[in-house]
């Protein structure tokens, strides 16, 4: 039993309790509580299926746009693993194992480079552990561009680390670009334009590469129609340029604009953008020279 004390009209009032019917001052969050209401959900609480589920839920609310691809075997084997006997996330051997196989599950299904990390953070999000361990991403990224690598190797017109296409291939659409205005009598000039993007060289290898990951992720977010995109990655590394061949429509400046924030102040890269010559054999002249 315990005394309470309380005032009234200016009157101290004192009555019993019993200490057997007070409410602890801290009570525990119901069961019941959804988990959107408190905060990321423990991993002990989850079985690898509902894992799944939540992880999913989160990467397509973080703008995955392969809705139909997500899904694989390789994702069961990832949550599977990470949730082993029930305990907090593992990132022993087994897990980096299943996130390799992740990766190249990704590159066979030509997701991009960013958009598959961007995944497995979102997992480590549910789980509320922060961001996932670089010995994972490592892994992850490791098996995408070893997979995406040996598809460039097959013929692939598209750079597998940056997801740009290569310099060959804006070669050829050049070549379309002037062939089509000579059928329509209109000037390549007028038209079009080429964008140039080079970055600022670095010495950190690791740092190189995650740059060139994000300008491919920079160029697409400003020209997502279906202007043509080149940048590759031996290039990048080496602090090359990315080129994009654009048609010059009147959102072109505001679009240019945005880009040159976006990278200048982010990546400390420089930006040049200029008109299409009159000659197919210049503007091939032009490109030789920029992607050097």
């Amino acid at each position: 039993m315990a005394q309470v004390a309380s005032c009234r009209n200016g009157f101290g009032v004192f009555r019993t309790e019993d200490d057997s019917k007070r409410r602890p001052a801290e009570e525990p969050v119901s069961r019941s509580t959804p988990p959107s209401q408190t905060g990321p959900t423990s991993s002990a609480a989850m079985d690898p299926t509902e894992l799944t589920a939540a992880w999913r839920r989160r990467t397509l609310a973080d703008g995955w746009l392969a809705v139909d691809d997500w899904h694989t075997e390789a994702v069961d084997a990832v949550a599977g693993t990470i949730l082993l006997d029930g305990r907090a996330p593992s990132a022993g051997p087994e897990l980096t194992q299943a996130c390799g196989r992740l990766g190249r599950s990704r590159a066979e299904a030509g997701i991009g480079i960013a958009e598959t990390i961007e995944d497995i953070a979102a997992l480590f999000a549910v789980l509320g552990g922060g961001g996932p361990p670089l010995a994972l991403v490592t892994a992850v990224a490791a098996a995408w561009a070893e997979e995406g690598l040996a598809r460039h190797c097959q013929g692939g017109c598209e750079d597998p680390l940056t997801g740009l296409a290569t310099v060959p291939y804006l070669r050829t659409r050049l070549t379309e670009v002037y062939r089509e205005a000579g059928q329509d009598c209109t000037s390549p000039a007028a038209t079009h334009r080429l964008v140039m993007i080079r970055l600022s060289p670095r010495p950190d290898a690791m740092d190189r590469v995650a740059r060139a990951i994000s300008l491919g992720h920079d160029l697409r977010a400003a020209f997502p129609g279906g202007d043509t995109l080149c940048g590759e990655s031996l290039s990048a590394f080496a602090s090359g340029p990315a080129i994009a061949l654009v048609r010059a429509r009147g959102d072109l400046p505001a679009r240019y604009a945005n880009l040159r924030r976006t990278v200048r102040l982010s990546r400390g890269a420089q930006l040049r953008m200029t008109p299409l010559p009159a000659l197919l054999t210049e503007a091939l002249r032009l490109v030789d020279e920029l992607a050097r």
